[in-house]
């Protein structure tokens, strides 16, 4: 079913087409790297348009509000977890100026070394929205596990595979790596074609 997806010519144009925006992310300035942090803060937990939302009604103001500013300024946006938000969002500002010059050399090295550092660096990211964020800036050798993928890997026989720890992320990673070898694709693209046959759509 996947394998009829990488080989719609219309779709593989698009997913590439994604692929070279993240790769010119990764050559941006600071304010790029920045943006797509705070992007995958706001979607942990959350809907992709949501959080696209919320960070569309903050990020002009996102350096002068407070945390309780912030709050409600999401709030007033819809966003569901408002108060926790605003307080990762607080903390990851103090990381501007040094986010690209910290993670690049780490993730040019090694891409799950620098999945890693992020987990244990920067609030409100697990194994999930840390590899997300190092897709967006150009970084395509790891998983994003998200319901869609979930729900893919489960309609093609995984055993009703639920992710309850880290144990089962990297499971589900080495599933999808051996897909994308199979496939020819990078895996932090496979999510791409997946989320297209779930939604019909590529927003990611």
């Amino acid at each position: 079913m996947l394998r009829e997806l990488v080989k719609n010519k219309k779709l593989r144009a698009r997913v590439l087409e994604r692929a070279e925006e993240f790769k010119l992310n990764n050559r941006a300035e600071e304010n790029v790297w920045f943006r797509e942090l705070i992007l995958c803060i706001l979607t942990s937990n959350s809907s992709f348009i949501s959080a696209y939302k919320a960070l569309n009604y903050i990020m002009d103001e996102i350096f002068s509000l407070n945390e309780d500013q912030m709050s409600k300024r999401l709030r007033l946006a819809g966003y569901r977890f408002y108060n926790l938000k605003a307080k990762y969002i607080a903390n990851a500002r103090k990381l501007y100026g040094n986010l690209k010059a910290k993670i690049k050399p780490i993730a040019d090295y090694s891409q799950e070394e620098a999945r890693q550092y992020i987990i244990n660096n920067i609030d409100g990211l697990g194994l999930k929205e840390s590899s997300h964020f190092l897709r967006n800036v150009g970084y395509f050798d790891l998983a994003i596990i998200d319901r869609h993928v979930l729900h893919f890997l489960n309609e093609i026989g995984t055993s009703n595979l639920k992710i309850k720890n880290k144990k089962d992320y990297y499971l589900a990673e080495s599933i999808l790596k051996s897909i994308s070898i199979n496939l020819g694709i990078q895996v932090g693209l496979l999510d791409l074609y997946i989320f297209f046959k779930q939604t019909n759509t590529i927003v990611k």
